[in-house]
């Protein structure tokens, strides 16, 4: 298989222009924009997908990979939401990668979490016991899943032991992929039936039947799915006359190791770090969380804080080479969980964005809910997911 690594594969040149009444128009092409063309094709829609830039150039654009589950304990249908979205994209990958020959750096790699204190140790003990009655036993390829509490870390050279002084936890459900190659992925198979547009920027979205482009472009859709990130907030705002989210700032490094790492190795997380293996002997670290920022794609002091936790974390990353510095901004939507459904003010209209740090674990989920509308059917989800539970955390 390939291994496409840039962010986005070229555009398609149709015969023609794009048509200007198509089924379906897909406001964004990030992650989940992408997956919603990819869905859309397969289902047979005349599909016209715009992005105001180049696609996957946002907060898809990095190169984290994280796909971690929540605490097991507490259990609430975002939790189960989530879990049938990570347990199922392995699957989702694979044929992915059959259809379009692009590898998407995919591993169920599982999650490391140094444990310090007695009280951490307790609670974990708990996430254990949890995590029994919640996750299945094996995934649906087969691997085993669980929450292991460790005497030791397993490898000193990966998890320092000063971090580690009671163990650690292990839990095999995490997985990592590489999010430049599932773009590109992504993109490949948009590319073959639909019409991708970059550089093409909606300016205003009418109710859903009349779309403009800065260029003054007029689309007339059936079906609108509103897609574009955090900038799909300032699109809704004159329609749902409320803010419906804001964007959050992150910053992640990729790192070159002095010496090879094996790139089989669990997600390292410890107090909002991650240290990520990839192959090629590449290491991601990150992130931040930014609510004020200048400047949302320069990176700053707070990433050199961040490399150097890691690198203090992670012995492995001590005079690693710093290949690449990214910032972007990620979707937070006003109620805290990805916001997915019709507008009332505009039902044609479709909104599903705002997965924050788990979008690239849930965003096929998320593109099969949004095309359920789209087909006229109210696919389920968390109420917390809903269109009107967001508009009533705006009003209060």
């Amino acid at each position: 298989m390939s291994t496409a690594s840039s962010t986005s594969s070229a555009a398609l040149d149709f015969p023609g222009p794009p048509p200007k009444s198509p089924d379906l128009l897909i406001v964004g092409g990030g992650i989940v924009g992408l997956w919603c063309a990819a869905r859309a094709v397969e289902a047979g829609l005349n599909t016209v997908l715009l992005e105001k830039g180049r696609l996957g150039q946002g907060a898809s654009g990095g190169f984290l990979g994280a796909l971690m589950p929540h605490q097991p304990t507490q259990w609430i249908e975002e939790k189960a939401f989530q879990l049938d979205a990570l347990l199922s994209l392995e699957k989702e990958i694979s044929a992915l990668e059959v259809k379009t020959d692009i590898t998407c750096g995919y591993l169920r790699c599982g999650r490391l979490i140094p444990t310090r204190t007695e009280k951490k140790r307790r609670e974990r003990t708990a996430w254990h016991d949890a995590a029994k009655q919640e996750w299945p036993e094996t995934s649906p390829t087969g691997a085993s899943i669980g929450w292991h509490i460790l005497d030791t870390a397993p490898d000193p050279t990966w998890l320092s032991s000063k971090y580690s002084p009671l163990g650690a936890e292990f839990e095999t459900l995490s997985a990592r992929l590489n999010p430049r190659r599932l773009v590109a992925a992504l993109t490949n198979l948009a590319n073959t039936k639909a019409h991708v547009l970059e550089n093409a920027e909606a300016v205003s979205l009418g109710d859903g039947s009349r779309v403009t482009l800065a260029d003054g472009t007029v689309f007339t859709p059936g079906r609108v799915i509103v897609t574009a990130g955090r900038h799909s907030f300032g699109l809704l705002e004159p329609i749902a006359q409320r803010k419906l989210g804001r964007g959050v700032k992150g910053q992640a490094a990729l790192l070159k190791p002095r010496h090879p790492i094996n790139p089989d190795q669990p997600i390292l997380y410890y107090g909002g770090l991650y240290v990520i293996a990839h192959a090629d002997n590449r290491v991601a670290v990150g992130s931040t969380s930014e609510i004020t920022f200048t400047h949302p794609t320069n990176t700053t002091a707070k990433l050199d804080d961040l490399i150097a936790r890691a690198a203090d974390l992670c012995p492995a990353l001590q005079q690693a080479e710093t290949i690449e510095r990214w910032a972007g901004v990620r979707p937070n939507a006003i109620g805290r969980q990805p916001i997915i459904g019709p507008l009332p003010e505009a039902p044609r209209m479709i909104v599903t964005t705002g997965g924050f740090k788990i979008s690239f674990g849930i965003a096929h989920k998320m593109a099969d809910a949004a095309l359920s509308y789209v087909s006229g059917t109210v696919p389920s989800l968390p109420k917390s997911f809903e269109v009107a539970t967001h508009y009533a955390c705006a009003d209060s």
